[in-house]
C-alpha cells in the first residue's frame, strides 16, 4: 500500500485536500471518483509520520477529526467495508494517538461492535457528539454524507477557535511585554541608578525612592512571593475541581457584559449548526436535543438546557422551551419560530449558524479593539513613571550644576 497526498473536486466544483492510501494512483482516483470526487493532482509521500512522532499522548486535534471524517466518507462512499476502511485510516498520516485508537475500534467492528458503540469507548479521541453523529448516520444509512457534514462542522469550530486565539494573542503579548519591561527596570536599572546617585550624595525624589524601595521588596523576597504566587496557583486550581465553583465559572462567562456577548453567539451559533445537522441527519427532535445536550460544556447553560429538554418532553414547541429557559437571541427565537411552521427548521437553524457566526466575530473584534489601546496605554503609563523615577533625579543634578 502507498500513501498519496491529493487536490480533488466534489461536483459543486468545492476543493478538498487530504492524504489517500491504495495500492497505487490509479486505485486512489478510482476510490475517489466512485466517492464523487475529481482528482484535479495528486503525488506520492513519504511514510515517515512526523505527527505520530510528535504527538504520543492527549486529545486529538479538530482539524485532525476533520481529516478524518473527509477521509473516512470517501472510502465509505466508494464502497469499502466499514472495518477496512479504519484499518485504511490507521495507517495514514494520522498522530499516533488516533491511529492506536482507530485500530482498537477495528478489533472491536470485528467483534460485531456497533461503530457508533465502539468510538464511544474513547471519549478523548471521538467527542460524544461524533460518535453520535455516527450513531445517526449507521441509523439513516447515511453514514458518508453524516460524515461530510461533521467534517464541515469541525472544520468551523477550528476557524471559530482560532479566531478567538487570534484576538487574545496581541493583548496577551502585549501584557508579557509590560511584565518584562517592569521586571527589568525594577531588577536591574532603578537599584543600578539609585547606587551611582548614592554615591554622589544626590537627594532621591519621593517617586524615585519608592520605586526603589518597591524594587528592593521585590528583591529580598523574590522566594516567599514566588512561593506566594504558586500557593495562589494551586488554591484556584483546586477550587477549579469543585462542582459549584466550575458552574459559578461557567455563569460568570456568559453573564457578565464582556463576556456574555462573545460567548453568547459562539454558544448560539454552535447550538444552530449542530441542531441543524443533526435534524437534517435524520435525528428528531427529541433525539437531536439529548445528543446535542452532550457537547455543552458550559455547566450552567447544561442545566438551563436540561429543562429546555423536559419542556419538550413535555409537549412544549422548541422555540417557547427555549425562550422560557435559555435567554436566547431573539432572533434565534423567531427563526426556530419559523422553522416550526414551515417544517423546515434544519435549513432555517444551518442558515442562521453563520449570522451568529459573524456576530461572534464582531463581537471579538470589539473586544480586540478596546483591550489592545487600553494594554497600551497601561504599557506607555507604566513606562512613563519608571522613566521619569529614573531621569528625575538626573535633571535635578543639572539644575543643581548650572546654579
Amino acid at each position: 500500500m502507498e500513501k498519496f497526498k491529493y487536490v480533488a473536486t466534489d461536483k459543486s466544483g468545492k476543493r478538498i485536500k487530504g492524504n489517500f492510501v491504495a495500492e497505487n494512483e490509479t486505485e486512489m482516483k478510482e476510490m475517489l471518483l466512485k466517492a464523487g470526487y475529481y482528482v484535479i493532482s495528486s503525488r506520492k509521500v513519504s511514510s515517515v509520520d512526523l505527527s505520530s512522532f510528535f504527538s504520543v499522548s492527549g486529545k486529538v486535534k479538530v482539524s485532525e477529526l476533520s481529516q478524518f471524517c473527509n477521509q473516512f466518507s470517501i472510502m465509505i462512499a466508494s464502497g469499502i467495508g466499514i472495518t477496512e476502511a479504519i484499518d485504511v485510516c490507521a495507517g495514514q498520516s494520522f498522530s499516533s494517538k488516533l491511529k492506536s485508537t482507530l485500530a482498537k475500534i477495528a478489533e472491536d467492528l470485528r467483534q460485531g461492535v456497533l461503530l457508533s458503540d465502539a468510538m464511544a469507548k474513547h471519549p478523548k479521541v471521538f467527542p460524544p457528539f461524533f460518535s453520535s453523529m455516527v450513531f445517526v448516520g449507521e441509523a439513516a444509512g447515511c453514514l458518508d454524507r453524516v460524515l461530510v457534514s461533521v467534517a464541515e462542522y469541525y472544520q468551523l469550530e477550528e476557524k471559530t477557535k482560532k479566531k478567538v486565539r487570534g484576538s487574545l494573542a496581541y493583548p496577551a503579548i502585549l501584557l508579557v511585554m509590560l511584565v518584562g519591561v517592569v521586571g527589568v527596570m525594577l531588577g536591574f536599572v532603578i537599584p543600578s541608578f539609585v547606587g551611582s546617585f548614592a554615591k554622589m550624595n544626590i537627594e532621591m525624589p519621593a517617586l524615585t525612592m519608592a520605586i526603589f524601595n518597591m524594587s528592593a521588596f521585590f528583591r529580598d523576597n523574590i522566594l516567599y512571593i514566588l512561593a506566594f504566587t504558586f500557593a495562589i496557583v494551586v488554591v484556584i486550581w483546586l477550587l477549579n475541581m469543585v462542582p459549584s465553583v466550575k458552574e459559578f465559572r461557567d455563569k460568570l462567562a456568559v453573564t457578565l457584559p464582556v463576556f456574555k456577548r462573545i460567548n453568547m453567539a459562539i454558544f448560539t451559533s454552535r447550538f444552530c449548526r449542530s441542531l441543524g445537522l443533526l435534524l437534517s441527519s435524520g435525528s428528531d427532535s427529541l433525539q437531536a436535543l439529548e445528543i446535542l445536550r452532550k457537547t455543552i460544556s458550559n455547566r450552567y447553560l447544561g442545566k438551563k438546557f436540561d429543562k429546555v429538554i423536559n419542556d419538550v418532553k413535555m409537549g412544549m414547541n422548541l422555540s417557547a422551551a427555549l425562550s422560557a429557559e435559555m435567554g436566547l437571541s431573539p432572533v434565534l427565537i423567531q427563526m426556530v419560530i419559523i422553522g416550526e411552521k414551515t417544517g423546515e427548521l434544519d435549513r432555517i437553524l444551518t442558515q442562521t449558524a453563520p449570522y451568529f457566526d459573524s456576530q461572534a466575530e464582531t463581537s471579538l473584534n470589539l473586544i480586540t479593539t478596546i483591550v489592545q489601546p487600553a494594554v497600551m496605554l497601561l504599557l506607555g503609563a507604566v513606562v512613563a513613571v519608571l522613566f521619569v523615577a529614573v531621569y528625575s533625579p538626573i535633571l535635578s543634578m543639572i539644575q543643581n550644576l548650572k546654579t
